[in-house]
């Protein structure tokens, strides 16, 4: 019997054809299960098969030695695993310019919660890939050697198959995005497209202290209130409105913030992107997803309210991800971050949000001065259980981290446990500027929401290729104290006017700059939702190129138009 498996192995190790068609079919892998996925005419989908198969003919006919040309593409079988894994992930799409950036962005505590729940693809990809480096290794060792005839007839044929298959892409169609093109579509030249896409943001990214250094905004308050004035801008995590009771969700998850006087909820409210890396920056400056270019440009929101004379505070429960969020960070007069980092940024230690209150009472007792403090929360970031202190486990059992369809219902436990956490945070944040009797206000909204298995599509987390509906509706409110209140009623009542308008999170920064009475050649009242003057506009999506889609083609499939639907968003 060993010896006869040893004489199959020696027989397949020494056919150089035969090689050739294993390593080609392995390499192709990706594309089989993108024909079944990607939202393709018939046309389209051929060419997902036929033009890397004539791309592979050509690569793997320009050396003899079979073997050592599959080892020289193990970079390639690594793409290969990153797509499938990415599949498994979200069930569709190519690996997008976001998911390589968020590997850029993410560290070790991050990812290790998440890669539990990755392990059947994980299986699969290293059961397909490792043996076929073995495989290559031996017959490169063995020096099995494709003929020159041979290598020869497969280039010309994957040349006219490549050839043919490029010609035909203008008969082919994307059913979201209504066009065909290799470099967005086929893989694997769309992968390699949005890897250089996503390196030369990295770079366009890390040159912003260079290209905004000389940025003003001239701004300047127009009204100062009598009393002191504390301003702040809270960022929330992975909070998706459907969970909130402030929001009509079943469950009681918002116990304290429905009975806070002074909350002004919108209840058709979305996000502009569903990756925290560009949603964040989105919350905090004047980029949107119609104008995203001038964040390279131009400074954020709390430069804006430090021209204006505040002192400025950024607290954060996040890691620093080298992003523009940390750019921003540093803009601030006064900069904390309290979930530390081992050296290197690889592993942090958990703390809860409400951690950071302390820090914002010290800074409200220790500088007389008017405040703008922005917050930025861990929020509902998976791994839920984690973001909660026990006596938080309202709704049990909650213990469940696996993510699989029979424990969806603890991990929906552990989300809403999360989300009554959030409300106690920001209970607790405005008791404390209430506490102060200053002229305050403060501005809620998560970056983005959260797939939590949801329909038969089985999508979880966020940061899909492709959002869903429940990652990109979420919570957006407003508090203004009673100060606040007695004040300025005609900015308060205005704030309650809007309230049922639809809205995005591009309001947020001309609405804390109206708040404060700040002016800026870069403030426009149609976008404050406290000036009579707002207005509801057709709300973009940035997508993976950052190209402003309506939110409604952003590739939302039927059961999220259902839900939007369900939902009352508008639409139009």
């Amino acid at each position: 019997m060993l010896q006869r498996i040893k004489n199959i192995w020696n027989s397949f190790i020494g056919n150089s054809q035969q090689l050739f068609c294993f390593f080609i079919l392995v390499n192709l892998v990706p594309n089989f299960v993108l024909f079944f996925t990607e939202p393709y005419s018939v046309m389209g989908k051929i060419i997902l098969i036929t033009f890397p198969l004539g791309l592979y003919f050509i690569v793997f006919s320009l050396l003899k030695n079979i073997g050592l040309l599959q080892l020289i593409l193990i970079p390639q079988l690594v793409m290969n695993a990153f797509q499938l894994v990415i599949l498994y992930l979200f069930g569709e799409s190519v690996i997008a310019v976001d998911m390589f950036l968020n590997l850029a962005t993410t560290n070790v505590s991050e990812a290790s919660e998440l890669l539990g729940n990755l392990w059947p693809a994980i299986i699969c990809v290293c059961v397909i890939y490792i043996p076929t480096i073995v495989i290559a290794a031996f017959a490169c060792r063995r020096r099995t050697y494709l003929s020159s005839r041979f290598r020869k007839r497969m280039a010309v044929s994957g040349l006219i198959i490549a050839v043919l298959s490029y010609g035909l892409t203008f008969t082919a169609k994307n059913e979201i995005t209504g066009s065909y093109r290799l470099k967005y579509d086929v893989f694997p030249a769309n992968i390699y497209y949005n890897l250089h896409f996503a390196v030369h943001k990295w770079q366009r990214s890390n040159l912003y202290p260079v290209t905004s250094k000389d940025f003003r905004f001239d701004a300047r308050q127009t009204q100062k209130a009598e009393q002191r004035e504390i301003y702040v801008l809270v960022v929330g995590e992975a909070s998706r409105a459907i969970n909130w009771s402030l929001w009509g969700y079943e469950r009681e998850t918002n116990p304290l913030l429905s009975a806070t006087p002074g909350i002004v909820a919108y209840k058709d409210a979305i996000t502009q992107a569903n990756a925290t890396h560009k949603s964040v920056p989105l919350i905090l400056s004047n980029a949107t997803a119609e104008n995203y270019d001038v964040i390279y440009r131009q400074k954020s929101i709390i430069e804006a309210f430090k021209e204006a004379g505040f002192k400025t505070i950024f607290l954060s429960n996040q890691t620093p991800n080298r992003t523009f969020t940390d750019y921003f960070a540093t803009e601030a007069d006064y900069h904390v971050n309290i979930r530390p980092a081992s050296t290197g940024g690889i592993y942090t230690t958990n703390n809860y949000d409400d951690h950071m209150i302390p820090l914002l009472q010290h800074y409200i007792d220790s500088l007389p001065d008017n405040l703008f403090i922005v917050m930025h929360t861990y929020g509902s970031h998976f791994n839920y259980k984690e973001r909660y202190p026990k006596e938080f486990s309202h709704f049990t059992p909650d213990d469940a981290t696996e993510v699989e369809v029979k424990n969806r219902d603890q991990l929906i436990n552990a989300y809403d446990n999360s989300i009554r956490y959030t409300d106690y945070f920001l209970h607790h944040l405005i008791e404390t500027l209430d506490s102060t009797g200053s002229f305050s206000a403060l501005y809620y909204s998560p970056d983005h929401g959260e797939d939590l298995l949801d329909d038969d599509r089985k999508r979880f987390l966020h940061a899909s290729p492709h959002p869903t509906y429940y990652q990109l509706h979420i919570p957006l409110f407003l508090w203004f104290s009673e100060t606040y209140r007695n004040n300025r009623p005609q900015q308060y009542e205005t704030a309650i006017t809007n309230e049922t308008k639809p809205v995005s999170t591009r309001v947020a920064f001309h609405t804390m700059l109206d708040i404060a009475s700040i002016q800026t050649p870069y403030f426009n009242p149609e976008h404050s939702l406290i000036s009579p003057d707002f207005k509801a506009e057709r709300r973009m999506y940035l997508n993976d190129h950052d190209q402003p889609v309506f939110y409604y083609n952003s590739g939302l499939k039927k059961q999220d138009k259902e839900m939007i639907e369900k939902q009352h968003l508008d639409h139009r």
